[in-house]
């Protein structure tokens, strides 16, 4: 089976606005040294790779430090040796040089280990020191201001970097504390499965006993008959709370009935009367045990749930629900939907995985080619 990932890709949409920036910036240079010669295009020229790896720094920084590195020491080379004039602003850098050293600064205080970020930003602070001495604006008066401008605008990305990565772990504590309040909640609801389906079987033992106790002076041997019933329920109510009990460690859906294929079918009418167009297949054998079906029909409610709130214009949602050659219960809820933000609800995912994982089952949820899939397997066999 293919596991699909379980939360979408992460999209940095941050890094488009500051491209268009660095886009304009670098257009302005271009313009301001259109008089030049060919020494001042080089030196444009070699501003671009700074620029290209800020913007990518949002994803991959592999090579941002070196080539920017690389890129501002040989770019200085040639402003000393061929006496380009070039426009600065706080800075011994080109303009678009600054803003995109200011924008891997802040990103790399952001994402990178400390360690890591401390090497490179002194390697950025250094070679800008390089540049300042190098190239022809440190003989000038400005100079000083230039490098006292660097150092208030390197504070300032430093402290911005510093700012989002507090941000960042401080969410990243919200969203560990809301899976875990997720999964607690569906292991609360698996033991009030747990508490329905060992009290079903018990009852039977109960009544099997009063009745065995009843005939048993008059008629051992029907009192006998009635032993194995009772031996089988509690086998059951053994198997189905080794498959549960793991939920009182630590977790409410719709009332369910005895026939599974009934309440999904009431499940997909539901979705059909919201406006959804929806195909069913159900493939069931002969006896499913309450707590599996109370599952299956959990996870069948939970992606039909996530299809109406979070599939973008679906056109048909469909829902399987098939046995497997390697004796599973397989459950497949998947839409055309163009997009799904999970990340904006709520943690019913957490939630299904957890409550598929107690069950000793396979689940899988993300996008497909074509819109979104949630997919589970669940072994029909009960736990011995």
């Amino acid at each position: 089976m293919v596991v699909l990932p379980l939360s979408p890709v992460d999209s940095h949409r941050g890094q488009w606005p500051i491209a268009a920036v660095l886009a304009l910036l670098m257009l302005g240079e271009l313009l301001l040294m259109s008089g030049g010669g060919s020494a001042e295009a080089l030196v444009w020229l070699l501003s671009v790779p700074v620029c290209i790896v800020a913007v990518t720094s949002f994803k991959s920084r592999a090579f941002t430090i070196p080539v920017a590195v690389a890129s501002i020491f040989v770019s200085s080379f040639v402003i000393r040796t061929f006496s380009v004039d070039l426009p600065t602003l706080l800075s011994p850098l080109t303009v678009a040089e600054t803003a995109a050293c200011l924008v891997i600064t802040a990103v790399v205080v952001r994402e990178e280990p400390r360690r890591s970020a401390t090497w490179s930003v002194g390697s950025l602070v250094a070679v800008s020191f390089f540049a300042a001495i190098v190239r022809d604006n440190w003989i000038s008066g400005s100079n000083y201001n230039e490098m006292l401008g660097s150092l208030v605008l390197g504070f300032t990305a430093v402290g911005t970097g510093l700012y989002f990565r507090a941000r960042d772990t401080e969410g990243g504590r919200l969203i560990a504390a809301a899976v875990t309040d997720a999964q607690k909640e569906e292991r609360i609801a698996l033991a009030r499965e747990l508490h329905d389906v060992v009290a079903h079987h018990v009852t039977g033992m109960l009544v099997q006993a009063q009745a065995a106790l009843e005939v048993s002076d008059d008629d051992p041997h029907a009192a006998h008959r009635l032993l194995p019933g009772i031996v089988r329920s509690g086998t059951e109510a053994l198997g189905a709370m080794r498959r549960l009990v793991g939920t009182l460690r630590q977790g409410e859906n719709d009332a369910a009935t005895t026939d599974l294929a009934a309440d999904v079918i009431a499940a997909v009418e539901r979705t059909r009367e919201l406006g959804f167009e929806t195909r069913l297949r159900i493939d069931l054998p002969d006896d499913v045990a309450p707590e599996l079906g109370r599952s299956v029909l959990r996870l069948v409610q939970e992606s039909l749930t996530n299809v109406h709130k979070h599939a973008v214009s679906p056109t048909m949602i469909d829902v399987e629900i098939s046995r497997t050659s390697s004796g599973a219960l397989r459950v497949i809820v998947a839409d055309d939907g163009q997009l799904h933000e999970l990340n904006q609800g709520g943690y019913g995912l957490v939630g299904m995985r957890e409550r598929v994982d107690l069950l000793g089952g396979l689940f899988s949820a993300g996008p497909r080619e074509n819109g979104w899939q949630v997919l589970a397997e669940l072994p029909l066999e009960r736990t011995k």
